[in-house]
């Protein structure tokens, strides 16, 4: 019974979360205000930069996920012995942890609330939750393990994407830093490379996880997984304060947007950033050392203090650089890096 009541959860939030999505394309797609209710600027987060992935509305991507789950869940009601938990647990899981950057941009990066899109998160999360309650680990583990290799596959290509991605920002990033300002153009360039290390994020994350639930015990008493685990939330809360804070904030200095002016700002934020993308390149090169070295024994805390020397030993360099750009930047008479 209880399962029954926890399905008619999972559809409930599944026709909300349609209903919140159709609200908002029809509203954009009249070029009409959206209505939010507690008082904060809804359009300027729907009409915001932000608002699509690899090109494609948010609001549209929310609508293919709700139908999705909606049809697969009448359709488990339909035929209860149909075996869908291996293929929802990582989609909901997915969509769970997308609400939770698009929380984070509204929070930090664009500092707007909309009412609707915390309805959508809201209603992923309970999907999320309601359905991981009703899901069978021991069922998923065992399919997981059928198809290892290609866990494995996706788990390299979430590498490859993170890593290549990663690596070209960052060339970008200090290409583009060498005329003190970050454009416009250069700044979509650099979010549309952002998207692609989140995207690889993601994979890397699902796939992880995917992984683990193959033999819990074995990879949660590896110092080499555990290792990459942690460098792997290192490579999220940096890669969120790099991307979605220091450069939108960078990109305001350059054009004089509204914003707290506060004397050296420019020198200030540049110096965040460098440091933030020598964090992102050791770390991603980190995990995937770590990655294709699992037999290799190795205490953990001897793995995390190699990390951090690494880390300390790149933003020092970092830093050094930036230093030599600011000294120019000096010279050249740059109002925003004045101390």
């Amino acid at each position: 019974m209880i399962e029954f009541v926890l399905q008619l959860g999972v559809i409930a939030s599944a026709i909300g979360g349609i209903a919140v999505v159709s609200y908002i394309i029809r509203k954009k797609s009249h070029k009409e205000a959206l209505v939010c209710p507690i008082g904060s600027d809804c359009n300027a987060v729907v009409q915001s930069e932000f608002s699509s992935f690899f090109g494609i509305p948010l609001e549209w991507l929310g609508g293919l996920y709700y139908a999705g789950i909606l049809i697969t869940y009448l359709v488990a009601l339909v035929l209860p012995s149909l075996p869908l938990s291996p293929f929802l647990f990582p989609i909901t899981l997915g969509a769970f942890l997308f609400s939770g950057y698009l929380t984070f941009i509204q929070a930090f990066t664009l500092k707007e609330w909309c009412t609707w899109c915390l309805g959508s998160a809201g209603l992923s999360t309970a999907i999320f939750l309601l359905g991981s309650y009703l899901t069978d680990f021991s069922v998923i583990g065992e399919f997981l393990a059928s198809i290892k290799p290609l866990l494995d596959g996706v788990h390299m290509l979430g590498f490859a994407l993170g890593l290549g991605a990663a690596t070209i920002g960052d060339l970008f990033f200090f290409k583009f830093l060498k005329d003190l300002r970050i454009s416009e153009r250069e700044s979509s360039t650099l979010r549309t490379i952002s998207q692609v290390v989140w995207f690889g994020l993601g994979l890397l994350v699902i796939s992880g996880i995917g992984i683990v639930l193959t033999d819990p015990a074995a990879h949660l008493t590896s110092a080499m997984y555990l290792a990459k685990m942690i460098v792997v939330v290192v490579i999220a809360l940096n890669g969120a304060f790099l991307n979605l804070y220091i450069t939108p904030m960078l990109v305001r200095i350059s054009f004089g947007d509204e914003h707290k002016h506060i004397p050296g700002e420019l020198h200030h934020e540049r110096s965040l950033a460098y440091g933030a993308g020598a964090i992102s390149l050791v770390s991603w090169y980190t995990a995937f050392v770590l990655g294709i070295t699992m037999d290799l024994t190795i205490s953990l805390w001897t793995i995390l203090v190699g990390y951090f020397v690494l880390l300390v030993i790149a933003i020092v360099v970092s830093q050094v650089v930036e230093q030599n750009i600011a000294a120019r930047g000096h010279g050249s008479g740059n109002k925003h890096d004045t101390p």
